[in-house]
């Protein structure tokens, strides 16, 4: 089971083996899915929407033939009183991530585009956490972003410059009442990196 998010709309993708959810709806075709996932981009649905492909396949694999994907990856950073960093970008609290590049490891990535957003000098690498995806539309395309999470820690107590050319106009550390209240104002998707997670 994959969860992707569309306008903060959930779509959870089923594979053959998971048991049928009352309101599955099949996918036959990519037209098919193209047209429901252009409608999400559109509305918002309270609950999810499950699907599930004709193809018996990896739903995953089925649904990314459908969307040109961009990977990207960021992280999820804690200082020594476990405070977590986020970033303030178009009226949302969000984490530091961005799109990989051209045969850059992820790894490398997630670390330079926190760097680059937040204004650290360096963090260190923690494990992977978590895999995150969602749909969102640019010059009139649907594209899939498939974002790499991972789990990084700093010490640094100098200034924080948010990277305004990104959109990003306040960096933060926020205490764990600080985030509850922040990811009310965030996406579904950071939401669940939150959940189920030290």
């Amino acid at each position: 089971m994959y969860e992707v998010f569309v306008n903060e709309n959930r779509i959870v993708l089923l594979s053959h083996s998971c048991e049928q959810h009352e309101k599955t709806k099949q996918i036959d075709s990519k037209k098919d899915l193209r047209e429901l996932v252009s409608s999400l981009l559109v509305k918002q649905k309270k609950n999810p929407v499950y699907l599930r492909f004709s193809e018996a396949k990896d739903p995953l694999t089925v649904f990314k033939k459908s969307f040109k994907e961009v990977i990207a990856a960021g992280g999820l950073v804690r200082n020594k009183k476990h405070e977590v960093l986020f970033i303030h970008r178009n009226n949302k609290w969000d984490l530091p991530k961005g799109k990989v590049e051209k045969n850059e490891r992820l790894e490398d990535a997630a670390v330079r585009e926190v760097c680059e957003e937040t204004g650290l000098p360096d963090v260190m690498l923690g494990p992977h956490r978590a895999i995150t995806y969602h749909i969102f539309r640019r010059r009139g395309e649907m594209r899939l972003k498939t974002t790499y999470w991972y789990d990084m820690r700093s010490d640094f107590k100098g200034e924080l410059k948010p990277q305004l050319e990104e959109g990003i106009t306040e960096v933060v550390w926020l205490g764990e009442q600080e985030q509850r209240v922040a990811l009310r104002h965030s996406y579904k998707n950071i939401i669940g990196l939150f959940n189920g997670h030290d």
